[in-house]
């Protein structure tokens, strides 16, 4: 929608100083996705789930000044994640249930889903601009093309359809801005933040800003030296773990100067969402993480990631939220944040599976929202038939790992940040065999 039709704060005034219905004008709610590819907790000391890991001074000040959610849960890939937030649904209803090959005629987000910045311009009773900036990866040869972010809803999309392979390279890669393709060689990261203050200085407030960084994920690389303090030379693939934190501090670095390129004013009226699309990858997890069961596994280091909910709108700043949550959660926590009707946005009786996070943001001690996550993958993208199908379940102790042609996984997580040992391998005492059956039932009711 054009600037020159939105609803200025002068019109609204006129229209209730002539007798309108409408409500007064709301104070003006900014909201900052910054979307971090292949990050998981280990990987952000506040978590405190690894003992090493790269400096992040700038995403610990957004902690400091909001919500950490200890036990986020997610899908462990990109797109069904990416999925998850903008829709508020699972990807057995998304049809996405691994990363898009966005260059092939495959299935992907079907432009039938409603996404954020829709929701928010049919809900909301005063205009809303948007922005999608970096990273895309939801849509295909064959479901939107290049255009799909924008007919996706967003007014505004800057960025790569997908990750940077194919011989791209964080120096030179292609990108689209508004369904024209065009290359660039400005580093990524940094390109990714000046596109996306860019968008901030021209879009009238209110505005939603999704971010989407292609950082952390390969291609591993040495990112300018201003930007990072490791000492790197030679292949990446040699010292990934090096490559990969020097990137992630790179990152964090262009994070700051997006945050202090936002004029104070309108910095207070923004709310910060920061989250990781899975977990970290394999060729960068050291002990004690463990590599098999990091990116694309559905143990925890696949599949629990970091979501930091900061400053606008958050009462309990600098506090630790350990109730469960998940990433489809964003979506009406989002869309409450601007003060939009959720039903009305929608429009329909679609099932939104997110629960609105705004209680946990003025009390982290509410009681849970939640009884259990689940997370499921599969593939191919679509709605089946599936040659590989998988789920996670957990509560607040136990959980449950169910994976095509094995048997069910079953752990006891009292405690720990990673599953141990397979308690399903083993005799189970009454209180295990209650808690499996438990979690049996509720994924045989949640899955086909």
């Amino acid at each position: 929608m054009s600037s020159l039709t939105r609803s200025t704060p002068v019109a609204l005034a006129l229209l209730a100083s002539c007798g309108g219905s409408n409500p007064p004008p709301l104070e003006p709610a900014n909201v900052l996705v910054l979307v971090l590819d292949d990050v998981g907790v280990d990987m952000l000391g506040s978590y405190g789930v690894h003992p090493s890991f790269p400096p992040t001074p700038n995403i610990d000040a957004l902690i400091a000044d909001g919500v950490l959610f200890e036990r986020c849960y997610t899908p462990p890939s990109c797109s069904p994640t990416r999925a998850a937030v903008l829709t508020g649904r699972k990807s057995l209803r998304t049809g996405i249930g691994h990363s898009i090959e966005e260059l092939l005629p495959e299935p992907a987000l079907e432009l039938s889903e409603r996404t954020l910045p829709e929701v928010l311009a049919a809900g909301s009773p005063r205009s809303i601009a948007s922005s999608a900036i970096g990273k895309w990866h939801l849509g295909s040869a064959s479901v939107g093309g290049e255009d799909h972010p924008n007919l996706q809803g967003f007014e505004w999309f800057e960025g790569p359809l997908g990750n940077l392979f194919t011989n791209q390279t964080y120096f030179n890669y292609a990108k689209v801005r508004n369904g024209v393709r065009f290359s660039s060689d400005v580093y990524a990261t940094t390109d990714q933040v000046n596109d996306a203050l860019g968008r901030i200085a021209a879009m009238p407030e209110p505005w939603f800003l999704w971010l989407g960084f292609n950082a952390a994920h390969t291609p591993l690389h040495a990112p300018p030296a201003h930007l990072h303090t490791y000492s790197l030379a030679g292949d990446p693939a040699a010292t990934p773990y090096e490559h990969y934190c020097a990137m992630m501090q790179a990152l964090d670095t262009e994070l700051g100067r997006l945050l202090d390129g936002i004029p104070p004013a309108m910095r207070a009226r923004t709310t910060v969402i920061v989250l990781g699309d899975n977990g970290s990858p394999q060729q960068v997890v050291v002990p004690p993480s463990i590599p098999s069961q990091s990116k694309g596994s559905l143990f925890e280091g696949g599949v629990r990631v970091p979501l930091v909910i900061s400053g606008h709108r958050v009462a309990a700043r600098g506090q630790r939220c350990g109730s469960l949550v998940q990433t489809v959660d964003l979506f009406p926590t989002i869309v409450g944040l601007f003060d939009a009707d959720l039903a009305q946005g929608v429009g329909d009786n679609r099932v939104i599976d997110g629960i609105d996070l705004a209680p946990y943001l003025a009390d982290v001690a509410t009681p849970p929202l939640r009884s259990y996550v689940l997370v499921d993958r599969f593939e191919p993208n679509g709605f089946g038939p599936y040659t590989q199908q998988g789920a996670m379940i957990r509560d607040e102790r136990w959980k449950l790992i169910r994976r095509s042609g094995q048997p069910d996984a079953f752990f006891d997580l009292e405690g720990l940040d990673r599953e141990g040992a397979d308690l399903n391998l083993g005799p189970l005492d009454g209180e295990q065999q209650q808690a499996l059956a438990r979690l049996q039932d509720w994924l045989d009711l949640s899955l086909p």
